[in-house]
């Protein structure tokens, strides 16, 4: 058996894969979502890294935005994960939480953010054009009552030895063509790494807008290891 790992990204949960899991679940392809605490990357990868190690069986692990972080260094090493998928998420070195704001294309995602004591929140009047922007409005505006705070600490560069799993494990890239929070074109840039690059016409967040296109694509690669 080959499992799917879902990684969230920053501000969410594991609740933003419910609608994929469940057409998983229609197609008999198990899977797991993990929640990251969101502290420090070293914190949310030893999540990344546990789920994985508490599997009885491979793993195709899937990544967004920055949960591509913690899968780089969480599944570095790690022996059962077969794929990786990194859905418009952040595919750089390990160690390193995010690329330099200073080097990125310009997207409405610096006008969300909002810093208060040691904590990065989201402008909710903003945020639906931002991650949401083709998703239904009712569906948006629950996700968004859902959000939580992202610590600063999150964003500190960690030093480590390990082997960003992208290099030693078959990758997907998925690139969301009309996603305002990463640049299309940034993920190109990082997707040039990848193994297989695919391009889907959604915003930053198809999980909820095209759940289906995602459960196909994830379904397809488990299926490739299960022999």
């Amino acid at each position: 058996m080959t499992t799917a790992v879902f990684v969230h990204g920053a501000w969410h949960d594991a609740w933003c894969w419910e609608f994929v899991r469940a057409r998983l679940d229609e197609a008999g392809v198990a899977s797991v979502a993990v929640d990251l605490p969101m502290t420090t990357l070293d914190a949310d990868a030893a999540v990344v890294r546990h789920a994985l190690r508490s599997l009885d069986d491979d793993a195709v692990v899937i990544g967004h935005s920055w949960g591509g972080s913690p899968v780089t260094l969480g599944a570095s090493g790690e022996g059962n994960v077969r794929h990786l998928i990194y859905l418009c998420a952040f595919m750089i070195e390990a160690g390193i939480p995010v690329t330099d704001p200073a080097t990125r294309r310009g997207t409405s995602r610096a006008e969300l953010l909002e810093t208060v004591d040691d904590k990065m929140l989201i402008n909710p009047d903003l945020v639906a054009d931002a991650f949401y922007n083709d998703v239904s409005p009712e569906l948006a505006a629950k996700a968004i009552a859902r959000l939580r705070p992202f610590y600063l600490t999150g964003f500190l560069p960690l030093d480590t030895s390990a082997k960003a799993a992208w290099k030693t494990v078959p990758t997907t890239y998925v690139v969301c063509t009309q996603d305002k929070a990463i640049h299309p074109d940034d993920q190109r840039d990082m997707a040039k790494n990848a193994s297989e690059i695919v391009e889907i016409d959604t915003s930053h967040s198809p999980f909820l807008s095209r759940p289906d296109l995602v459960a196909d694509l994830v379904i397809e690669r488990v299926r490739r290891y299960e022999a």
